[in-house]
Parts: structure tokens; C-alpha cells; sequence
């Protein structure tokens, strides 16, 4: 029976929710302050810098969407855009195959050295990625893939981290369903992608996340890559667009919008996955 709470516990409720919501806003203020003042002129955002117009938008004129529209019709960020997004797809769908069977074969099966493999996987997570990036380059520069596509998710595919995450959830998984499993024909890689993965979503939820938000705040690695345009990532083509001396501060907020909305929405949307993953990875002992 459901316990009736009390007026008292009420009350605390509905203040630290208050307070919360108060807390939350400060956090907010900075994404408020960008998206309201990429709608203005650089002539309105000097005025109201030093009142709360700061964080209201202008009205709503036919010029509302001006600096949106000047940077999608005078740049190539679209471009840029939809080239990151393709990388990140990738990038999440091979790493979530590789990474995931590294950390089931951690997980599962009997090998020799395993405990040691996995100890090396543990102490990579702790290396830098600036510490290796040369190592990275040299290798893509000498097998002649600068450039390319492939240059630049190859070094990207394998991940410690996601790994030992996979690694973590894949060691709770009880043995009596492969062992069923194969009394009815399944093989060890269709065992894995019909019933690992589908009954690991949270984790493969939290590493697809990871690896677009990776991919999507990225500069270091796809500006080395990276000289042609046509596969300039969106970070590079900030950059870019924030350098141009014709670039007024408007645009430059009305692209920073357009790179951080996506990161927000994504965040929203899979939190509660995010959440259980590293929850479910913590709680596993191995």
C-alpha cells in the first residue's frame, strides 16, 4: 500500500524542487543569453549587454532569421554539418560492433592473458588522446589516407573506455541463455547481435551518445586529417566561419547555436540511458 505523504514532506518537496529549478537557471543563463542574442544585430547586442534584454530575444520581424540565413546561404556549413553527422553515424555503429565484441570476448570468454588484456585496456583509458595523436597521424600520413574518410575513423573505431563499459555489463549477463541459445543453433556472432545487444540497450544507448558527442565537439583530429573543404567537420568550419573578419557576433552565436543545439537535444533525449548505463557499468564486479 502506497504511503500518504505527509504535509510537511510536501513542502520540503515543492522548495527544494524550487530551489532546483532556481539552481537549474544559472546553468541555463549561458545557453539563454546565446540563442537570444543570435537573432540580434551587433548595434542591439552592445545595447543590452548591460541589462536583462540580454536574455530576450528581439520581435519577431521578417530580419528575425537574418544571421540563420546569411551563415546557411554564405558558408558551406550544412556542408560541414552533414558531414559530421555522417562520421558520427559511422563511427557509433562500427564502434558500437568492435567495441562491443572486444568487451564481450572480455567478458566471456576464456583466453590466454585475458585479465592481462584487460589491465592494458584499463591503463589506456588513462592516456591523454593528445599524447597519442602524433602516433595516430604518422601512421594515417605513411599508409597514404590524409584526407580521406577512412583516415579519419580509423583511429577513432577502437575505444578503452567504451570497451571496459561494454566489458562491465556484458560480465552480469548469465551464462544460461548462451548456453540455451546454442541448443538451438545459434552461433557465437548471432547470439551477440540478436541477444547481447538487444538486452545491453542501455550501455549501447550511453556509448553511441559518447561517441557523438565526441565526434560532434572533435577539432584536434579532423583539422590534422582533414585539408579539403567538402570533408570539413563542423567544429573546423566554426573555426572558420568565427575567423572571418566579414563575420559579425550575431552569425558567429547563430553558429554556435547551430553546434550546440544538436549536443542538447541529444543529451535530452537519451539522459535516462545515459544514466542506467554508467549505473548498470559500476555496479558489476569482475
Amino acid at each position: 500500500m502506497k504511503k500518504e505523504l505527509t504535509t510537511k514532506q510536501k513542502v520540503i518537496g515543492w522548495v527544494v524542487a524550487i530551489l532546483m529549478f532556481v539552481a537549474s537557471l544559472f546553468f541555463l543563463f549561458p545557453i539563454i543569453w546565446l540563442i537570444a542574442n543570435s537573432f540580434k544585430t551587433d548595434a542591439a547586442i552592445t545595447a543590452d549587454m548591460n541589462s536583462l534584454m540580454a536574455f530576450v530575444p528581439p520581435a519577431l520581424t521578417g530580419d528575425f532569421f537574418k544571421n540563420y540565413v546569411t551563415i546557411l546561404t554564405n558558408s558551406d556549413f550544412i556542408r560541414y554539418m552533414v558531414n559530421t553527422l555522417f562520421y558520427a553515424f559511422v563511427l557509433i555503429v562500427v564502434g558500437i560492433i568492435v567495441n562491443g565484441l572486444a568487451g564481450y570476448a572480455l567478458a566471456k570468454i576464456n583466453f590466454p592473458f585475458r585479465e592481462r588484456w584487460l589491465m592494458i585496456i584499463m591503463l589506456l583509458m588513462i592516456v591523454p588522446m593528445e599524447t597519442i595523436i602524433t602516433i595516430h597521424f604518422l601512421f594515417i600520413a605513411e599508409a597514404g589516407l590524409l584526407n580521406t574518410v577512412i583516415g579519419y575513423i580509423l583511429p577513432m573505431i577502437v575505444n578503452p573506455f567504451n570497451i571496459f563499459l561494454f566489458r562491465q555489463v556484458f560480465v552480469g549477463l548469465p551464462d544460461d541463455i548462451y548456453e540455451a541459445a546454442q541448443l538451438d543453433g545459434t552461433g557465437p556472432l548471432k547470439y551477440f547481435f540478436t541477444m547481447v545487444l538487444p538486452m545491453s540497450r542501455s550501455v549501447v544507448a550511453t556509448v553511441g551518445v559518447f561517441t557523438f558527442l565526441n565526434v560532434w565537439n572533435d577539432y584536434l583530429w579532423p583539422s590534422l586529417v582533414f585539408t579539403s573543404g567538402d570533408l570539413l567537420t563542423a567544429q573546423i568550419g566554426l573555426n572558420a566561419i568565427a575567423s572571418n573578419t566579414n563575420t559579425t557576433t550575431g552569425q558567429i552565436l547563430a553558429v554556435i547555436t547551430m553546434v550546440t543545439i544538436p549536443v542538447i537535444i541529444i543529451y535530452s533525449f537519451f539522459s535516462k540511458q545515459i544514466v542506467e548505463g554508467v549505473i548498470s557499468t559500476g555496479s558489476k564486479e569482475g
